[in-house]
């Protein structure tokens, strides 16, 4: 079907086709919200395997790709490929409109846009669309008021990670401990040299059962409590709620249960009002039961 360039397997619900059945199965988990591949340290979940598989590895701290021309090292082989092309100067996505060109399909995608004015990503909480779907995660916050990028020096909190950083060069002369190959600042001296390892490429934290090594503490227990697990769960659950026999292998993840107990429920849907623990699961119920009646 590749080479015929046959599309039999075609959505019920936008009409798009697609030569592989797994591919449309895939497609279609975007139109119900399901998500089956569930994160074992986390309430994550996902429509795709290999989108967990690339997520797990936020947590263990794995970079199994590692560059030829440096010392770093990538969770994702498509970052690995990325990041080479800063090396060799390859450039091969190129511009149907211009002569510009890209090393990565997605930075030539978001620049076509600007050719066709095209804007995919569109907010589930106004009628708002935008060309690229970071833009759209920023703008979805001015809803959500979540704010997750935090200041250690004054416990500031900001919708961008860019706008933390350019705020931390206000903090660089207030401490002694500051980057001197990116300049950022730190409150502590050894959250200064965990992040000197991503310069460097260190891994001082090896795992004893398989010798996978890591760049933080945190991320080699991660991993540990992987290789423990019985009927695919992981075994070791250390954060115990104190209200229920309830555990689990992630911090987060007891937080979030926590809020059923004093029935906190601070995501709340604009659409109908009901409310959620955690954004994930409002944002599911809105592609799940208002975004389609929309598109129907």
């Amino acid at each position: 079907m590749w080479h015929t360039g046959e599309t039999p397997h075609r959505c019920d619900f936008c009409s798009k086709t697609f030569t592989r059945k797994e591919h449309l199965l895939n497609h279609v988990r975007q139109h119900t919200g399901e998500s089956p591949h569930k994160c074992n340290y986390c309430a994550k979940s996902f429509t795709r395997k290999e989108h967990l598989v690339n997520h797990v590895r936020q947590h263990t701290g794995e970079t199994p790709y590692q560059c030829q021309y440096c010392p770093k090292a990538f969770s994702r082989k498509d970052h690995l490929v990325n990041h080479v092309r800063q090396h060799t100067g390859e450039s091969p996505h190129k511009c149907s409109y211009c002569k510009q060109s890209f090393t990565r399909k997605d930075h030539l995608n978001n620049h076509v846009r600007l050719h066709t004015g095209e804007s995919p990503h569109k907010c589930h909480f106004c009628s708002k669309s935008f060309t690229r779907k970071e833009h759209l995660n920023n703008h979805i916050r001015l809803h959500t008021g979540e704010s997750p990028h935090k200041c250690d020096f004054c416990m500031k909190t900001f919708t961008r990670k860019e706008h933390l950083t350019n705020h931390l060069k206000q903090h660089a002369g207030e401490t002694e401990h500051v980057c001197n190959i990116c300049s950022k600042p730190f409150v502590k001296k050894e959250h200064l040299v965990n992040h000197m390892r991503s310069h460097t490429g260190e891994r001082p934290f090896a795992c004893t059962e398989c010798g996978k090594s890591f760049p933080l503490k945190g991320n080699l227990l991660f991993h540990q409590r992987s290789h423990r697990k019985q009927n695919g769960e992981v075994l070791e659950r250390p954060f115990k709620c104190d209200v229920c026999p309830k555990d689990f292998t992630c911090k987060g993840h007891l937080v979030s249960h926590l809020r059923s107990h004093l029935n906190e429920r601070p995501h709340v849907c604009p659409h109908c009002s009901k409310s959620f623990v955690e954004h994930t699961c409002m944002i599911k119920h809105i592609r799940k039961n208002h975004t389609l009646a929309q598109v129907n």
